[in-house]
């Protein structure tokens, strides 16, 4: 199968990475690929929150179910990883 090469950053990581997913994964596969490159490595985790992820030009979360390449992520493209408080716990100290 063919693997969709992308760059990824994180909210508070000052490195870029080449993460490479499947051509049929979803955005929530992206995240598991993407965030055990730097979540436990270059960050902690941080409690109460998602990990979500937008393309680098863009300010909305792309949606977590939806196949990477339906929401217009093409090969090479930016996304950004960013913690998302969890809505029913609210923010978290940061």
């Amino acid at each position: 199968m063919s693997q969709l090469p992308l760059i990824v950053s994180c909210e508070r990581d000052f490195l870029i990475h080449l993460v490479a997913v499947p051509l049929d994964a979803k955005v929530s596969d992206l995240i598991a690929a993407a965030s055990s490159l730097v979540v436990g490595a270059h960050l902690p985790d941080i409690p109460l929150s998602t990990i979500r992820v937008r393309k680098i030009d863009q300010t909305k979360a792309l949606p977590l179910g939806a196949a990477v390449l339906e929401v217009g992520v093409s090969a090479m493209d930016w996304v950004h990883l960013f913690f998302e408080p969890d809505p029913v716990v609210g923010p978290t100290i940061r």
